[in-house]
């Protein structure tokens, strides 16, 4: 979760909920991160979500930073608008995990804003009552599967959170991982020590280097490794732009490292070039199956 500086709102209005969940549906394209619940309060938000790749921090960065430019290209403004560091714990799913997304979506009664949770626009619960409504990054199956129908996870939800998980989440200094110490100690075994302030270690993600990148789209396109990676002078070369797009994606680099991995001054070119293989994908079919067919392979040979 995280807070507005001094308690302030970050979200002034409808367009603001809804950029944020714009912003959910990117980390979910970039990463693969799994969302299984949010609460968009005025002043602060709640989610549930797990990173498969381990990679919370930038994850977190992104999605404040990216709302954060939106918010204040929308309102004039400019500066930081949450208060700093995001907080965080590590949750044993088999245990918690439905006790959380009950939590999360309790927020807006316990604040006196609905009575019911289904009445409150910016939380997830409305959506599990009406999943086939649900957008493509939010998870609900892994959530529902523990019951037997719709109605009776909602009749979970109203009847309201534990005390005893009330009291963890009051508390002042809280214990940055909810499981009992059999979870713990397995997590510390595989972890090493969990600060407050970085609740969750985080382990480098098995991704493919940017030169196995570059060699599969060269191969691809029947082209020399120096074509994609200086480009043609004077002619299109779509394999440098789908080098762009599938580095960014497959590499975990910002626009900036593409850009000085391509030997390009501008990390503008590469948002262009991503954006513009994005568009395609969406509107031309064999283009986004060749595109497919490269990252399956790169996705079977990462070293």
């Amino acid at each position: 979760m995280n807070r507005g500086i001094s308690r302030r709102k970050i979200f002034l209005g409808k367009s603001d909920y809804e950029e944020f969940l714009k912003t959910l549906s990117v980390i979910h394209e970039l990463w693969g991160v799994e969302i299984f619940a949010y609460c968009l309060m005025g002043n602060h938000y709640h989610l549930c979500m797990m990173t498969p790749e381990g990679n919370l921090s930038r994850v977190m960065r992104h999605l404040n930073g990216l709302y954060t430019q939106r918010f204040n290209k929308a309102h004039s403004s400019d500066g930081p608008i949450f208060r700093g560091r995001y907080r965080a714990i590590v949750v044993d799913a088999d245990e918690y995990l439905t006790q959380v997304v009950r939590y999360i979506h309790l927020n807006p009664v316990e604040a006196g804003l609905v009575r019911e949770p289904e009445d409150y626009e910016w939380s997830s619960h409305s959506v599990y009552l009406h999943p086939k409504e649900a957008p493509k990054w939010l998870n609900l199956m892994d959530v529902l599967e523990g019951f037997g129908s719709i109605k009776e996870f909602h009749s979970f939800v109203v009847s309201g959170s534990e005390d005893s998980l009330k009291g963890y989440y009051n508390r002042e200094r809280k214990s940055p991982i909810l499981g009992d110490e059999g979870f713990r100690e397995r997590l510390q075994g595989i972890l090493g020590s969990i600060s407050r302030e970085h609740p969750r270690q985080e382990r480098i993600g098995v991704r493919p280097s940017v030169e196995r990148v570059v060699n599969m789209v060269a191969a691809a396109y029947g082209i020399k490794l120096e074509e994609v990676v200086n480009g043609r002078r004077g002619r299109s070369n779509e394999a440098r732009k789908v080098g762009m797009y599938l580095v960014r994606w497959h590499c975990d680099l910002n626009l900036k490292e593409v850009a000085e991995r391509f030997g390009v001054s501008s990390y503008g070119v590469v948002g262009w070039a991503y954006h513009e293989v994005r568009l395609k994908m969406g509107t031309d079919k064999a283009f986004r199956k060749h595109v497919e067919k490269i990252t399956d392979i790169i996705s079977q040979q990462k070293i």
